[in-house]
């Protein structure tokens, strides 16, 4: 029995034209051979693929195909003794190379990157602090076999070294000021955020990336085209008396969230909706997929709560700022709080190009994802203890093709490396 439909007008044609166009991916073709020869059936569900006008394909599904049958399993935690060389200080980004082989970067007076095997055994560093060569002040990583790339904002700069022995081989100038992960897209490239502007801003928002070789020079500019969204009601904007000191985002504001994708560009979404856009450049849509959810109430409770956990995240040690409290508070309109939960926090793409979707819900014991497969389907919900994953959002973290590392603190706060594999059953 299928359990995939398709619909579209009108669906014999799009059948007979993936039958006999040689091109389409494996993935595709066996969407429509199913569907096509099961698009009637009364139990064809949970996945529906139809065509847009454009000629975009657009997945949704409405249940997990394979529910219950993938997890995120524990494999080891990476945290050598304190002392030790090898002790991880503040982990800045992590990365993940085919083999396993797992990379730390440490910023400040010490940078560099720290290099473990697969079983979490200590190689060797890689690069120091410094503006020469093979030197860096801030490291995100980006991997491609034996090559590390390290993007370093600070200076504006791109150093690539061999992981296999930690030599030096080039650098490169690149692009200021943007503090963010990198990632890697279908074309091997190393997808560095940008602090660009685009000379047509007729269409709206966009967030610019330098595309980057690992090998060479050549490099280009692309912008990811964003939805048109009221700025102002996504941030506080702290200060008093008319200065303005930093902006940070309102809890549960939905955002505009991208990722570069390992089986060609880029995939984006709008966290308000549960729809993820494939796209070959930025601009263009090459195919949807999501699945429906239900929004969940946020009440004036958890709406305080939640203002209270970002004012205690800047009354943090080491962390100074020329506002009084009082006045920081009174920057935090608990009204700009939207009454809702979007469908999801954000999402990061795994090296076989499936999509883990972090989850937001009302149940603050466990750290939700669903898994979406190189082929766009919703596998399944993975869930895992919150005491399993108690990384916040945003810590660096490394989605390889069969697990994940996950930077965290341990309850005296100390920092390790959590490795989980992603297991089907």
């Amino acid at each position: 029995m299928s359990d995939i439909s398709v619909r579209s007008a009108p669906v014999v044609a799009w059948c007979a034209a993936v039958r006999t166009r040689r091109t389409a991916t494996l993935a595709l073709v066996a969407l429509a051979v199913t569907a096509c020869g099961d698009a009637s059936s009364p139990n064809a569900a949970p996945v529906t693929v139809d065509t847009l006008p454009n000629g975009a394909v657009r997945t949704i599904s409405s249940a997990p195909t394979e529910a219950g049958r993938w997890s995120l399993d524990r494999l080891l935690d990476v945290q050598p003794p304190e002392g030790d060389s090898a002790e991880l200080g503040e982990p800045q980004d992590v990365a993940l190379a085919d083999d396993g082989t797992i990379l730390v970067s440490e910023g400040g007076s010490d940078a560099h990157v720290k290099v473990f095997d697969a079983s979490g055994r200590f190689l060797r560093r890689i690069g120091r602090a410094g503006e020469g060569p093979g030197e860096f002040r801030v490291a995100f990583l980006a991997v491609r076999g034996d090559t590390l790339l390290v993007q370093d904002p600070q200076v504006a700069r791109a150093s690539t070294f061999r992981i296999s022995d930690g030599q030096f081989i080039g650098s490169r100038p690149t692009t200021c000021c943007y503090w963010s992960p990198l990632g890697v897209d279908g074309a091997g490239r190393a997808v560095l955020p940008a602090n660009h502007s685009p000379s047509d801003t007729s269409r709206g928002p966009a967030e610019a990336y330098v595309r980057a070789p690992f090998a060479g020079t050549a490099a280009d500019t692309v912008f990811v085209w964003q939805r048109r969204t009221d700025r102002d009601a996504q941030v506080w904007r702290i200060g008093e008396e008319g200065r303005y000191l930093m902006a940070i985002p309102v809890p549960y504001a939905p955002q505009d969230v991208q990722q570069a994708d390992p089986q060609g560009g880029f995939v984006t979404s709008w966290t308000g909706g549960y729809l993820l856009r494939v796209s070959s450049n930025g601009s263009d849509t090459t195919a949807l997929f999501g699945r429906p959810f239900t929004p969940e109430r946020v009440d004036a409770a958890e709406k305080q709560r939640l203002r209270e956990v970002r004012l205690a995240s800047m009354r943090e040690p080491g962390v100074e700022f020329p506002l009084s409290e009082s006045a920081i508070a009174a920057s935090m309109d608990v009204g700009k709080i939207p009454d809702v939960r979007p469908a999801f926090e954000y999402f990061r793409m795994g090296a076989d190009g499936s999509t883990w979707v972090y989850r937001i819900t009302s149940d603050t014991t466990e750290q939700r994802f669903d898994l979406f497969g190189p082929d766009r389907v919703w596998r399944d919900e993975v869930r895992l203890p919150r005491t399993e994953w108690s990384a916040p959002m945003f810590a660096p973290t490394a989605w390889g093709a069969d697990r994940v590392a996950v930077a965290m603190e341990d309850e005296d706060g100390r920092p390790l490396i959590r490795v989980f594999a992603m297991r089907r059953k």
